[in-house]
């Protein structure tokens, strides 16, 4: 698994208010990454969305977070850069 398709995945596992307003914070290169990811994001087991919640969970992730703080939880998975399609 990708570490853009893991960035996809836990976005839509946060729910839509709280992805958006993760989303709301990236440049446009990572919007239409993600974006273009989620679009793309067939059915899932629940062993692969747990698995993509563990490594969160692993990187720091609280649900008390802000947005801003998640989204740099993120782009550790691109070795602290922006979210794109190389990662």
């Amino acid at each position: 698994m990708t570490p853009l398709h893991k960035v996809a995945i836990f976005l839509m596992l946060m729910g839509r208010e709280k992805g958006q307003r993760i989303i709301a914070l990236m440049d446009n290169d990572e919007i239409k990454a993600v974006v273009a990811e989620i679009r793309s994001l067939a059915v899932l087991s629940q062993a692969g969305k747990a698995s993509v919640r563990a490594e969160f969970k692993e990187l720091g992730y609280d649900e008390q977070m802000n947005p801003a703080a998640v989204l740099t939880l993120m782009r550790f998975l691109f070795n602290g850069s922006k979210i794109s399609h190389k990662g």
